[in-house]
């Protein structure tokens, strides 16, 4: 198995919890071979990271990406550019020539239980498998372009032929498109994902890739209030709550912030308290912050109207920042 992260230091805690439940819940496996591009990551916790691989006599290699530049013409380095996140574009050309296929998992992510499923799971034709985003609003895909019938998905956490990735200089044409929508676009690499690999991803259950604030969701609430077209039915959402493989604390409700409420927090813990990076304090500032955030969710079981109501009102806020950083530019 091939398994890449990409982070930087404000992450490495977050990427040791990661590695270790990776290790872990999958110690059977004979072959797991770990690649962290690392964008920043200081000397101290790149030792505590070696020695989580070290823990579980696994090897584990270290790629440093200092520019995104000299690999592509971005165009895109304003301040808004994050090269943590447009890093994963350049699995193809950061990882060795023998790596065919490779699992991306983003650092806030705890797997729970053996991914083997996961990253065994056949694409046939498509290039990449990944979980739908359901709650996704309606006008983030109008502007990016992404057609009514197409799903749209989590980058979060990629599956990928790194073959016909590479044979296709798909990287480099994700790029393109990012600068094609980059006027209009949110959600940066994720939404230029969609938008090259539109019908070229294979749609997996979400157990493999479970938010964990989708707790409060019912899948009527996807189905009817926010208009989701999904590849998976009531019953794979059940078990993905119930028991989700790859569990990832998207949204702001995250385990590590003082004061959060989130449901599965503990899960968190339980493989923080095992890491080199046990004695990081929770950050603080958020406590009536994660209580607003706790009240939001309990009011999403009740009324998902409303969560989508609070969800557009916040989107359309980030519109207007994003067309004044625009007139800025210009």
């Amino acid at each position: 198995m091939n398994i890449v992260y990409i982070a930087n230091e404000k992450f490495a805690l977050h990427l040791g919890v990661s590695l270790y439940s990776l290790y872990e819940r999958n110690r059977h496996e004979k072959d797991i071979r770990v690649f962290i591009i690392s964008t920043g990551i200081g000397e101290d916790s790149l030792g505590k990271l070696k020695s989580i691989a070290k823990k579980f006599d696994r090897v584990l290699s270290v790629i440093e990406l200092d520019s995104f530049a000299k690999y592509f013409d971005v165009g895109l380095q304003d301040a808004s550019f994050d090269i943590s996140k447009m890093g994963r574009l350049l699995v193809g050309e950061l990882l060795p020539d023998d790596v065919k296929r490779v699992l991306y998992l983003d650092c806030d992510m705890v797997i729970l239980h053996s991914i083997r499923e996961l990253y065994y799971t056949k694409l046939g034709k498509n290039v990449a498998a990944a979980v739908e985003e359901p709650t996704v609003l309606e006008r983030v895909r109008y502007e990016i372009r992404l057609d009514c019938e197409a799903s749209y998905i989590n980058a979060g956490l990629l599956l990928i032929d790194l073959k016909k990735w590479r044979e296709e200089n798909l990287g480099e044409k994700i790029i393109s498109y990012s600068k094609s929508i980059w006027d209009k676009s949110l959600f940066g690499e994720q939404d230029a994902i969609n938008g090259v690999l539109r019908w070229r991803i294979k749609k997996l259950p979400p157990k493999f890739n479970f938010f964990s604030n989708y707790k409060y969701f019912s899948y009527g609430a996807f189905i009817k209030v926010y208009g989701a077209v999904l590849s998976y039915n009531k019953k794979d959402l059940k078990e993905a709550k119930k028991r989700p493989v790859v569990l990832h604390f998207a949204g702001d409700e995250r385990p590590w912030c003082i004061g959060s409420f989130n449901p599965y927090k503990r899960a968190y813990f339980y493989f923080k308290e095992k890491t080199p990076f046990r004695d990081v304090p929770l950050e603080k500032g958020k406590r009536l912050y994660m209580l607003i955030y706790h009240i939001m969710d309990l009011i999403t079981v009740i009324c998902p109207r409303i969560r989508k109501l609070i969800s557009e009102y916040y989107i359309n806020k980030a519109y207007k920042r994003l067309s004044e950083r625009n007139k800025e530019r210009k």
